[in-house]
C-alpha cells in the first residue's frame, strides 16, 4: 500500500483505538473511592453465608462521643407507674439477665409518637448474649429459632464497654437497642425513619436522623446495607419513609443481621426514677419501640 493511503489511515486507526478504549472503560468497575469502608450491595436478600460470621460476636458500636459523667447510680421509685397495656409479649424495662449487664429500668416513653423504625414486624433481643452470639451458648447460630420469638428483650446498659451516664457500674453499657428483623435474611427488611427530620449524618455503618419538631431527639440507625440506602446526607424525610434494609454491615467486617437503633435527649429532663438527663444523652428506647410496636398492632401508620 502506498505511504500516503497509510497515512490517511492513520488517524481512522488512532480514532478506532479510542473507541475501543472507552468501551473498556465501561466494562471496569469504578474505581473505589477513598475513605469509608463499605460492604458491596447485594442484588438478592439472603441468609448469612459463611463470610459473614460476625467479627465482634453481635458486640457492635462506634466510640461514642464525649458525655458528661452521669451524677450516681440510679434509685428506683418506690412505686413506679404501670407500663401500657400490650398484646405483645415483651419483657420488663431493665430486666437484664444476671451476668448481662446492670439494665437501667426506666418507664418513660420519651418519644411518644414515635413511627416504629422497622417497616415489619420485628423481634427486639440480645446479639451478645442470644443463641450465635459472642456471648451466646455454645454451638448455637444466629439465625436460630429462638432468636426470632417473643419474648422482647431490652439490651440498653448490656455490659458493653462503650460510655452510658445512665448505667450503673462505672457509665458504661450499650447505648441503644438491639432489634433482629423478621427474618434472618439480609437486605429484605426495610428500617424507616422514627420521626420526620433531616438526615444529618451517614457513616460507614450508621446513619443519623434529628427529628425537625421540637424536641429535637437525635436517631442513629446501624448495620443497614450501606451501599444501598434509600437516602442520603441532607436529605429531608417524613415518619416511616424508608432508610435502608436491614444487614450486617460493620464498617468492612460483618456483625449479625440486626438494627441496633438509638435515641439521643434533644433537651435536658429528668427519668422516672429522679435520674438527670442532660442534652445528648442516650437514652433508653425500651419503652419507646414497645408503645410505637403496639400502635402498629393496633392498625397505626406512618406513611
Amino acid at each position: 500500500m502506498p505511504k500516503s493511503s497509510l497515512l490517511a489511515l492513520a488517524p481512522l486507526a488512532l480514532m478506532a483505538a479510542l473507541a475501543l478504549s472507552a468501551c473498556d472503560d465501561k466494562t471496569k468497575p469504578p474505581a473505589p473511592l477513598a475513605g469509608e469502608v463499605k460492604t458491596p450491595a447485594s442484588p438478592e436478600p439472603s441468609a448469612p453465608k459463611p463470610e459473614d460470621a460476625p467479627s465482634d460476636g453481635g458486640a457492635e458500636q462506634t466510640p461514642s462521643e464525649p458525655i458528661p459523667p452521669a451524677p450516681g447510680p440510679p434509685v428506683q421509685p418506690d412505686t413506679p407507674p404501670s407500663p401500657s397495656p400490650a398484646t405483645f409479649d415483651h419483657g420488663a424495662p431493665g430486666a437484664i439477665p444476671a451476668g448481662q449487664g446492670h439494665g437501667y429500668l426506666d418507664r418513660t416513653v420519651w418519644a411518644p409518637a414515635m413511627c416504629w423504625p422497622l417497616k415489619d414486624a420485628a423481634f427486639a433481643n440480645s446479639q451478645v448474649y442470644g443463641h450465635g452470639g459472642g456471648m451466646g451458648p455454645g454451638g448455637t447460630a444466629q439465625c436460630d429459632t429462638v432468636n426470632y420469638s417473643l419474648p422482647w428483650r431490652d439490651t440498653f446498659c448490656e455490659a458493653r464497654s462503650r460510655d452510658n451516664p445512665l448505667c450503673a457500674g462505672g457509665g458504661t453499657g450499650h447505648q441503644g437497642q438491639d432489634i433482629r428483623p423478621g427474618s434472618c435474611k439480609k437486605n429484605l427488611h426495610w428500617a424507616v425513619a422514627a420521626e420526620k427530620g433531616v438526615v444529618t449524618d451517614i457513616g460507614s455503618y450508621s446513619v443519623t436522623l434529628v427529628s425537625s419538631a421540637a424536641p429535637h431527639r437525635t436517631y442513629r440507625y446501624l448495620h443497614m446495607q450501606m451501599a444501598a440506602l434509600a437516602v442520603k446526607e441532607g436529605d429531608t424525610v417524613v415518619a416511616g419513609q424508608k432508610l435502608g434494609r436491614v444487614a450486617n454491615d460493620f464498617g468492612g467486617t460483618p456483625t449479625t443481621i440486626h438494627l441496633h437503633f438509638e435515641m439521643r435527649a434533644g433537651v435536658s429532663g429528668v427519668t422516672t426514677d429522679g435520674k438527670a438527663v442532660v442534652l445528648h444523652t442516650f437514652l433508653p428506647p425500651y419503652m419507646s419501640l414497645a408503645e410505637a410496636y403496639q400502635r402498629k398492632l393496633n392498625g397505626g401508620s406512618c406513611s
